[in-house]
């Protein structure tokens, strides 16, 4: 019995070479360089261009491949109607259109005539819903005889569709960074974003930047508008807030939601008190007016504001932020003294903090502290690593690293780390004398710290002398921006990786380069941010970016660690999506090492949290299935077992949904859908397939809402 048709016997010339380099290419300039060439060679063309939408109904080249330099200098500043050419014919009817003599058809752009093209082929990329762009096959050296044959045809057809699958990736990844970087309630970028844009200007030598000022903001009697009106009248004065700080910015300056009721506003181009003082007039006028609810109701919420100049006060951006944070709890505390909504930080206990910094490095090796808390399984329901936790004691009071680490130099901050790990290496042999079963601990180490040439051989000669494996240790590693995308702080990766200490990406979604760069990593382990894990019994809407991160860890092959499991909701949402390693209050607190063997001896009868959420526990379910059948739709619609998948989606959401008649009325709609998909799995499910995701959509909007009840 003959088996499944083999690529090279359905396209036998096409060069399987390339579809499998294509397959690999995760550059997008150099996929369609390949594939454009490919396609060019099918029909004996001489090059292709990539025309994609340009907004407003226009039409722009993106990308060539072998044509002119005087077609691409026209091309690459050329825009035309989506109606026009015979790119737009192709895009409205979804054909590919073969112009044998292009300067007499009556679609000819006479721009691109003068050029001295003799002939295209435009072929339509994507779905009937979804047609993202055109390739363009063009011919200048000669005419083509014929129209590309039914065997070219089926060639370039292929190519087509591998482009639209990498555009399709390529959309993904764009949106999974914006939504790391930005808020999802009011689209302004989040806390990370601005800690990274911060950084960037700090990195700059004052010389080259302008003076600026950095403002934190919190509303007045936000709680009140919240237990009155409810979360979604919170959510309309915060959005409305937002909008109106974004019509008072200027062009220079940055607006951030920090989380809560608290943004952050970055004053660009700051000359001088007065000017500051007038700016923060003018935002303060603008948001003392009420905030109009959707039912007519108006609500007060004044805000104050704490700032604080730069560089007058040069330090890092956590430190920026702390001390703006501090004024603004200043000047909400002496409003009912003074009524002046804001208030500018002075740097007296600023000199002091850093007199002190000059003694901390003597305090590493006397009043260092290391803290453990357990990275958990709740699968397995057993301690898979502890992350080393630094404090400072002095008598009974504890110094958390945010109050003293922001105070340190370089040379203290590799000072530090070479005290954590010592202090590290030495308990874990501790733990290995007295027979407990502790063998992985993590480390946070900075950038900074990590690209120090002689790092890898402080680690080698600390394992050797305290006899610990390479295999016991994970650096977990906080990127900033664009830090860890240098070619040193690889080649560093690299050899720690080589030497067999796991390595981690700390706090992940953190930044644009974390998620879209993450592949050229040599990691083990990424860390998902606390801020997207500690609200998600309340924000609903984050799950589903967790739920990329999620895939995004399994593509890699790489293990997930959520952060901020700090209540029983969150972590039965985190459970219900699959993400077993978790990390919070909600586990454990930090340990002194004397209390962490009783503490993995009571984790080991763990149990389950009750599930007050069940709404909420649903709805990331539901989320979940969906997304799993969505991708088996789209990937391998003739897999689908429609008896199979109906069977568990009624296990685990049937009696839910039952309580809601709306709810139930959806699901019994998607799975009559589910099963007529499986019976015609070979026709064209591109319509089911989208009637599938709206009724998913909505039976989620309807979880959601009895959730928010809950």
């Amino acid at each position: 019995m003959r088996g499944a048709p083999k690529m090279n016997e359905l396209y036998p010339h096409v060069d399987i070479s390339m579809i499998r380099r294509l397959a690999g290419e995760r550059d997008f300039s150099k996929f369609f360089e390949l594939a454009a060439t490919e396609a060019a060679r099918a029909v004996q063309a001489d090059g292709a261009a990539l025309i994609q939408h340009a907004g407003d109904n226009r039409l722009q080249y993106r990308f060539f491949q072998g044509l002119p330099a005087d077609y691409q200098k026209l091309a690459s500043s050329f825009t035309f109607s989506s109606e026009s050419g015979t790119a737009g014919v192709a895009l409205r009817t979804g054909s590919p259109i073969f112009t044998q003599n292009y300067k007499e058809s009556p679609y000819a752009i006479p721009e691109f005539i003068e050029t001295g093209i003799q002939a295209n082929f435009v072929i339509p990329i994507g779905p009937e819903d979804d047609r993202r762009a055109v390739m363009a096959i063009a011919w200048f050296k000669s005419k083509p005889i014929q129209p590309p044959n039914a065997t070219q045809l089926a060639i370039v057809q292929l190519l087509s569709d591998l482009i639209y699958a990498a555009l399709y990736r390529q959309s993904l990844e764009e949106n999974l960074a914006q939504q790391a970087q930005h808020d999802a309630l009011t689209g302004l970028p989040n806390r990370r974003y601005l800690l990274d844009h911060l950084g960037k200007i700090l990195n700059q030598s004052q010389e080259n930047r302008d003076h600026m000022a950095v403002a934190i903001l919190d509303l007045d009697g936000f709680k009140p508008v919240n237990d009155t009106y409810g979360h979604a009248a919170g959510d309309q004065v915060l959005k409305q807030l937002a909008a109106r700080m974004v019509t008072v910015a200027r062009d220079v300056d940055f607006i951030a939601r920090l989380g809560g009721d608290e943004f952050a506003f970055v004053f660009g181009s700051v000359q001088g008190k007065a000017c500051l003082e007038n700016l923060l007039d003018r935002i303060c006028a603008i948001l003392e007016k009420p905030y109009i609810l959707s039912d007519g109701n108006s609500v007060e919420c004044p805000s104050s504001l704490g700032v604080i100049l730069v560089p007058e006060h040069e330090t890092d951006a956590e430190t920026l932020l702390r001390h703006a944070d501090r004024a603004m709890y200043v000047a909400k505390g002496r409003k009912k003294i003074i009524d002046t909504p804001w208030e500018i930080f002075k740097s007296e206990s600023l000199s002091h903090a850093s007199r002190s910094s000059q003694d901390l490095g003597a305090l590493f090796s006397s009043q260092l502290e290391l803290h453990y808390q357990p990275v958990f399984d709740i699968s397995r329901k057993c301690v898979v690593r502890l992350e080393a936790l630094a404090r400072l004691r002095d008598g009974d009071r504890l110094t958390m690293p945010s109050n003293f680490i922001p105070s340190l130099n370089q040379r203290q901050r590799r000072k530090l780390f070479d005290a954590v790990l010592e202090g590290v290496l030495n308990q874990v042999q501790k733990w290995k004398i007295e027979n407990d079963c502790i063998t992985s601990i993590s480390i946070n180490v900075e950038p900074l710290t990590l690209v120090d040439s002689q790092l890898p051989q402080r680690i080698y000669n600390g394992l050797n002398l305290y006899d610990v494996e390479p295999h016991q240790i994970t650096l977990e590693i906080l990127e900033q921006g664009e830090f860890l995308s240098q070619k040193a702080a690889i080649r560093q990766l690299t050899e720690l990786r080589a030497m067999g200490i796991r390595l981690a990406i700390d706090d992940l979604g953190a930044a644009y380069s974390s998620l879209l760069r993450l592949r050229n990593f040599p990691i083990d382990e990424v860390k998902l941010d606390q801020a997207f894990v500690r609200e998600l019994s309340s924000n609903l809407k984050d799950i589903a970016f967790v739920l990329s991160v999620r895939e995004l860890a399994r593509g890699l092959a790489v293990d997930l660690v959520a952060e901020g499991a700090e209540t029983p909701e969150v972590i039965n949402i985190l459970q219900a999506l699959g993400i077993n390693q978790i990390q919070g209050y909600g586990i454990a607190m930090p340990q002194q090492p004397s209390d962490v063997p009783n503490l993995l001896h009571q984790l080991n009868s763990w149990e389950n949290p009750p599930q007050k959420n069940i709404f909420a526990v649903a709805y990331t379910k539901h989320l979940t299935m969906d997304s799993n059948i969505i991708g088996l739709l789209l990937s391998s619609p003739r897999h689908l077992n429609a008896e199979t998948l109906s069977g568990q989606i009624s296990s685990a959401l049937g009696g839910i949904l039952a309580c809601i008649p709306e709810a139930f009325s959806l699901y019994r709609k998607q799975l009559v859908l589910l099963h007529d998909m499986a019976r015609h799995h070979d026709t064209d499910l591109r319509l089911p397939i989208k009637r599938y995701q709206e009724l998913g959509s909505q039976l989620r909007h309807v979880l959601h809402e009895a959730a928010r009840m809950e």
